[in-house]
């Protein structure tokens, strides 16, 4: 089994590099996609992103992760993933540049299309991404090596959203491979079946 280590090490290298010490936080935390249910849970109290921030959230994590022949990002939950590590997990700052970053994105698509970002076409949402995605890059690069320095906002949105995929069960089982630890016992395996000693 992929412990949460070795979990955020796999999706830092899909990022191309590190990821942000709030999500870190949450994950080892255990904040995941899709929380379990419990029979005293309490109904989700109002998190950080109000309800035209989410359906932008929805509509980039579902261009970042379609759904294909496996479940995509809104099937796993992922937004409310999002809002739940905004609201528990990031510093004031970040979440300062996490809604900066959605009105812009709000202002751009006004001005764009004069709808919103979730009514675009396809076509719309992806350019527009790839002009985020060319800014993040260049910040991101121009940053490297400062200590302290302020992500770009998706940057942000693009880690919570391949976090969020990865930590959910869509994700943990249908994306990457799910092997379950401790498995069964079994004690009459024949050394020349595992070919090696394990040494862990």
């Amino acid at each position: 089994m992929m412990d949460r280590r070795e979990l955020l090490h796999r999706a830092s290298i899909l990022l191309g590099g590190a990821i942000s010490a709030s999500t870190a936080a949450g994950v080892l935390a255990g904040c995941v996609a899709t929380p379990e249910q419990t029979a005293t849970a309490q109904p989700p109290q109002g998190g950080f992103l109000k309800a035209g921030e989410m359906a932008i959230i929805a509509a980039m994590a579902d261009q970042i992760i379609p759904r294909t022949d496996t479940p995509g990002a809104l099937d796993a939950g992922v937004p409310a993933y999002i809002d739940r590590m905004a609201t528990g997990y990031y510093s004031d700052i970040d979440r300062g540049v996490l809604r900066g970053g959605l009105i812009q994105i709000a202002t751009d698509t006004m001005e764009f299309r004069g709808k919103s970002f979730d009514e675009l076409s396809s076509d719309d949402q992806i350019l527009l991404m790839k002009k985020y995605d060319q800014a993040q890059y260049e910040q991101t690069r121009r940053n490297a090596g400062i200590t302290g320095a302020v992500p770009h906002f998706f940057r942000m949105i693009k880690e919570l959203t391949i976090i969020g995929y990865c930590v959910s069960e869509p994700g943990a089982t249908k994306l990457m491979k799910y092997s379950q630890t401790p498995g069964p016992y079994r004690g009459d395996v024949p050394y020349a079946e595992i070919g090696k000693a394990w040494a862990t």
